[in-house]
Formats: structure tokens, C-alpha cells, sequence
């Protein structure tokens, strides 16, 4: 797989191959809150467009757990069963770290590397992921990704969320990526969700020479990070406003799904909020996101 992608002029082509048409009839697996979600975030972008009618509304949605059932980068294990591997692992094995390299090189990363990094704070492991491609071809990593979105974590699509971003994109709400995974990873589902690769946050690092180095780019999305890289996404759009979020974490989403419901917009309306499969309320985030249950995926 990794040879048919040297030439990286070929990167558009295995981008362009995950272009997804998923068939409607999935579309009837989604739960049941998805028309109350959809009719709410649209009543309030009425609103607000009845009082300026130049503002362009925008949506902001964590991937992992949130689009995604499980992690792009760790993988997803169910009830004791690896369902999938992430791509940290895939590209590991794959020979495209020059840190990590086959199986051994997967175990000191996962057994004893990553381990000891997250003991210190994910402030330095969640980067570190984007970190060991160092001196890699971005086109290489770009295809083999793609690649793999379309194998693999396609397939693994939350039917509601795609239902939830569907409906908004045709109502002329803009959907954006704000992710604590790698930016390299998440950047291949972009057009997975048929949007441009702009509209993805992630981790990322600087680019130079079109390989891959180690300087990561700030603020890193996640926690207070992910305030941040909203921010930045709304002010680099003429007239934009932040009228939902959707996430799945409290720790990691928490943070940026508040500031949406925070903000005041236009004509009286009201932000919306989702957390997905977030569990128990945590303090100081009560009553503030309206909380569901999925578990209906596009492979099933």
C-alpha cells in the first residue's frame, strides 16, 4: 500500500478516492434525538439571521467519539475485542516513522514510550503522535490515511452525527473539525464529510520542505486549546458565528462546547451544545449541553 503512494503526485488521487456516498437507507439507524438537534440548532440560526442577515453560521465538532466511534489515532476496542487499530499503530507497522519501525517498534512505543509520556501529561504525549513522522513525506502520509479512512474508519462513522452534520451543511450551517488527534490523521476524513481540508483543526506541526518536522504548531486543541483554534476559525471567517459544538468529553471537549453556549449571538438566540456519550454530568458543566446516547454506526 505504502509503495503505490512515493510519487506525491499521486496524493490528490488517493484524497479524492475517499469522497463518500453514504446510502441513505443508513440514514434510518439514527437515533432518535437527531430531528429534535437538527430543528433546534436551526431555530436558532432563524433567529439570528432575522437580525443579521450577513452572518454566517458555523458548527464545530470534535472527531474522536464524537464523528468517529473510537479513536483515529488509538484505534477502538470493544468489550475486550480490538474492533480496529489506530492509525499510530497502522503507520507504525507500516514503516513510515523513522522513530518506530515493524512490530518492535510498535511495542516500545505503546508499552513503554507513549505509557511514560501520558504518566507526565498528555500536554506531551498527544503532540508526540504527530511528532515521530519526522522528515516524512506529507504526501506519503496523506495517502496511506486516506487510504485507510476509506478501508476502515469510514465504516465506523456515528450514522446520527453524519445525519446531524448533513442537515446542518444543507441549511447552509458550516461544519469544522476541531481535533485532539493529529492533524495528518484527521485531515484524510475531510473529504470523508465532503468538506475542505481548511476546515480541520488538529494537531499539527510546521511543514518544511514538504516533510514532516517536530515543531508543533500552537495552541494545541484540546482543553483550553480548542477555545482557541474556535476563536481563530470564527474571526477568519467574514461575519462568522459559532452556533453549535458537539463532543464527547468533558475533559477534552468541555471547554470549547461552553464557550459556544456562552456567547451571545444575534437577535436573542441561544448557542447549542452536545455531548455524546459523555456520561454523568461533570461540576461545572451542569445543565449546559443537551446529553445523548449513540452507538449506530455506518458499517452496521
Amino acid at each position: 500500500m505504502v509503495g503505490n503512494c512515493i510519487n506525491s503526485r499521486i496524493s490528490a488521487v488517493c484524497a479524492s478516492a475517499v469522497l463518500i456516498a453514504f446510502p441513505s437507507a443508513a440514514m434510518t439507524e439514527a437515533e432518535g434525538h437527531v430531528e429534535g438537534v437538527v430543528r433546534e440548532v436551526l431555530t436558532n440560526v432563524a433567529k439570528m439571521k432575522a437580525a443579521r442577515p450577513d452572518a454566517q453560521p458555523m458548527a464545530f465538532w470534535d472527531f474522536d467519539g464524537t464523528i468517529l466511534k473510537g479513536d483515529i489515532s488509538e484505534g477502538l476496542e470493544e468489550n475486550g475485542e480490538k474492533k480496529f487499530a489506530g492509525l499510530v499503530e497502522e503507520t507504525i507497522k507500516a514503516g513510515l516513522s523513522p522513530v518506530y519501525s515493524g512490530a518492535d517498534g510498535w511495542r516500545q512505543y505503546h508499552d513503554v514510550d507513549y505509557p511514560r509520556m501520558n504518566a507526565i501529561g498528555r500536554w506531551l504525549a498527544w503532540p508526540y503522535n504527530a511528532q515521530i513522522y519526522e522528515g516524512v513525506e506529507v504526501a506519503k502520509l496523506d495517502c496511506f490515511c486516506s487510504e485507510k479512512v476509506a478501508s476502515v474508519y469510514r465504516k465506523w462513522y456515528f450514522v446520527s452525527s453524519l445525519a446531524i452534520w448533513r442537515a446542518l451543511e444543507t441549511a447552509g450551517v458550516e461544519n469544522y473539525v476541531v481535533s485532539a488527534s493529529p492533524e495528518i490523521y484527521v485531515r484524510s476524513a475531510a473529504a470523508s464529510l465532503g468538506v475542505p481540508q481548511s476546515r480541520v483543526r488538529a494537531i499539527r506541526v510546521e511543514i518544511d520542505g514538504g516533510r514532516m518536522t517536530t515543531r508543533v504548531v500552537h495552541p494545541v486543541p484540546f482543553g483550553e486549546g480548542k477555545v482557541e483554534n474556535v476563536r481563530q476559525l470564527v474571526l477568519s471567517r467574514p461575519n462568522g458565528v459559532a452556533v453549535a459544538g458537539f463532543g464527547n468529553s468533558y475533559s477534552t471537549d468541555g471547554a470549547f462546547l461552553r464557550y459556544i453556549v456562552s456567547q451571545p449571538l444575534p437577535g436573542g438566540a441561544k448557542g447549542f451544545a452536545m455531548m455524546i456519550n459523555g456520561g454523568k454530568e461533570k461540576p461545572g458543566f451542569e445543565g449546559l449541553f443537551m446529553r445523548v446516547e449513540q452507538n449506530s454506526v455506518c458499517g452496521r
